[in-house]
């Protein structure tokens, strides 16, 4: 069976991606978590070990316009893993639609140093307008 050439480049490329030493390249987000978080982190410096990834886990509502993004990521000591994903609440199992969840972060400690985190909640359409919500954290790698 002979594939066609485009599809044999595509799948070659994503494999090789997937090899990839960037430990930010994790599209898929299949970093192992070795800390959980919430929106208690905010204010707060916490230290996580070489290679560690942390998760940031906040409320939030997509339906009503508002998104978390990451605003800030200051240091080189930690580095954002793949994308922020949303997670519905379910009911029996099943996704409510506009139903409100959690958007995760996932970030991994790298080298020594320390790394200042915003996250804000905010409307991607009204960008003069300030955050309805933000955490703002550190965290240090020995």
């Amino acid at each position: 069976m002979n594939l066609p050439r485009p599809f044999v480049v595509a799948a070659l490329m994503l494999a090789l991606s997937a090899c990839s030493s960037n430990p930010a390249s994790d599209p898929f987000n299949r970093a192992p978590i070795v800390r959980n978080t919430d929106a208690s982190i905010d204010g707060r410096s916490e230290v996580v070990k070489r290679g560690d990834t942390i998760a940031v886990h906040l409320d939030s509502t997509p339906s009503t316009g508002y998104r978390w993004e990451l605003t800030r990521l200051a240091g080189a000591s930690v580095v954002q893993v793949g994308l922020a994903d949303f997670q519905p609440e379910t009911a029996a199992g099943v996704p409510r639609v506009g139903a409100a969840g959690h958007t995760t972060f996932r970030f991994r400690a790298v080298q020594p140093g320390t790394s200042g985190i915003e996250l804000a909640y905010r409307r991607p359409f009204e960008p003069g307008a300030p955050a309805a919500r933000t955490v703002r954290f550190e965290l240090a790698v020995p």
